[in-house]
Parts: C-alpha cells; sequence; structure tokens
C-alpha cells in the first residue's frame, strides 16, 4: 500500500495579498477549505506547511497538522520538502494553499498517475482551453504535451504558435496548466537540490527545472473549478463563485 502525505505550502508573507491564507471566504479560512478539500480524498495524512505562526494559531482552531517551516524557503516546493522529507512517505502531493475549490478527485486522480506509471516523477493537472485570452494572458500557464501527456514544455507564451490560420486549427485545443504536483518522494528530494536553470529563470516558472534536468512530468486532465486567490480582488471573486456554486 503507498504511503501518501498531501502537503500544503501556506505561506502568510504573500507578495501581492499579505495574509491571503487566513482570510475569510465564506466565514472561514481559505486554508480551511484547501485542508477539507485534502482530507475528503482520504488518501492519507494532511500537512500544512508554513513560516507564520499566525498560520500555525489559525490552523489549530480546525484541527489541521502544521510544520513551521524556514522563511528563507525560495518556494512552496522548497517548503514542502523541509515539512514532508522526515515523514514516511512514498508520494508527496503539493496542493496550493490559495486553491478554495480545488476537487477532491484532482487530488486522487494525481496520486493514480503516480501509482499507476512508474515512469512519472511528477504528476500535475491541466485544463483543456480554447479561450485566446486566457492563451494570450502570460499568467496562464500553457503546457505541450506528448500523446502519452507527458509534459514536453510549459511557457507563459501562446505554444504552440499557429503558424497558418486554417479551419483545421481554429479549434486548436491548448492546455491550461494548473498548479497542483504529485511527486515521487525521492524525486522531490531530487528537484530541490537542483540549482534553478536557464528556462525557469527567463519563464518564471521552477517545473522547468525539471523538464531541463530530464525528469518525467506527466499530466491527468481536469475540469475547470473556482479562483484561485492571489489578490484581495480574486478574493471579493471567490465570495461570489461560492454563492452562485456553493452556498446551497
Amino acid at each position: 500500500m503507498s504511503r501518501i502525505v498531501i502537503a500544503i505550502p501556506a505561506r502568510m508573507g504573500s507578495s501581492r495579498f499579505p495574509g491571503k491564507v487566513t482570510a475569510l471566504l465564506a466565514g472561514k479560512p481559505v486554508i480551511e477549505h484547501v485542508y477539507n478539500a485534502c482530507k475528503k480524498t482520504g488518501l492519507g495524512e494532511v500537512v500544512i506547511a508554513t513560516e507564520a505562526q499566525a498560520v500555525v494559531d489559525v490552523c489549530a482552531q480546525f484541527g489541521a497538522r502544521t510544520v513551521l517551516t524556514s522563511a528563507s524557503c525560495q518556494s512552496g516546493t522548497d517548503r514542502i520538502y523541509e515539512a514532508t522529507r522526515n515523514l514516511q512517505a512514498d508520494f508527496v502531493i503539493n496542493v496550493q494553499g490559495d486553491e478554495p475549490f480545488i476537487d477532491p478527485q484532482t487530488i486522487v486522480k494525481i496520486a493514480q498517475l503516480l501509482q499507476e506509471d512508474p515512469t512519472c516523477d511528477i504528476a500535475t493537472a491541466v485544463m483543456a482551453t480554447t479561450d485566446d485570452a486566457k492563451i494570450d494572458n502570460p499568467n496562464c500557464v500553457k503546457a505541450v504535451l506528448g500523446k502519452d501527456m507527458r509534459a514536453l514544455y510549459f511557457s507563459r507564451a501562446r505554444v504552440p504558435f499557429k503558424r497558418e490560420p486554417s479551419d483545421e486549427n481554429k479549434n486548436f485545443i491548448y492546455w491550461h496548466h494548473c498548479g497542483i504536483y504529485g511527486y515521487r518522494k525521492e524525486a522531490l528530494a531530487r528537484f530541490v537540490a537542483l540549482p534553478q536553470s536557464p528556462l525557469e529563470k527567463i519563464e518564471k516558472l521552477e517545473q522547468l527545472r525539471a523538464l531541463e534536468d530530464g525528469m518525467c512530468i506527466k499530466c491527468v486532465q481536469i475540469e475547470p473549478a473556482g479562483p484561485a486567490i492571489d489578490t484581495p480582488q480574486d478574493l471579493q471573486r471567490a465570495e461570489q463563485y461560492w454563492k452562485e456554486h456553493r452556498a446551497h
């Protein structure tokens, strides 16, 4: 039986929205919504990794296990590695602490891919889109996939580029990358030990570090969910989304 730990990086000092993980959404902290979704999977232990005692205190109110990590962690991946490196696990799933509408089935799909495909070092998720506004938005990361759903590249640019307009490629499907990752435990240790790579630095996408080092990233397709919380405006949108989709 595979041992799975779900780790939620929950940084208090977000540059665009400090304290976003403890902000209230539908009367509960954002991080509590994420935690509840992770618990619903029934996959294994759920750990919240944070640099802030304030987050620990909030999480204690709803009974979550927290690990206080170094404030010097450069990324959420470094934070979850620090929090889980001494835990017994075959796989570590990184669920972002600002994704209150994450579908538990998405997390389950990530775990299943890792368990069923021994060639997969890292599992992540993508959504299909033909929305030009998204495709041309650098904040919407595009994944280029092989026929086996192996990631060939990730970019903030429109990739692949449509060289010639035609009826055939008018409705070409692009893959919008979603920031959930599942790692084999040894792959996570390998990844965080690598230096930042040239492509990672230029695109500001850490998953490119893994691809440049020859690691295998495979993807599962998921359906769109509600908004992530990056800004105070996102929190307002999330409140509206909750009223329209979840209040009942």
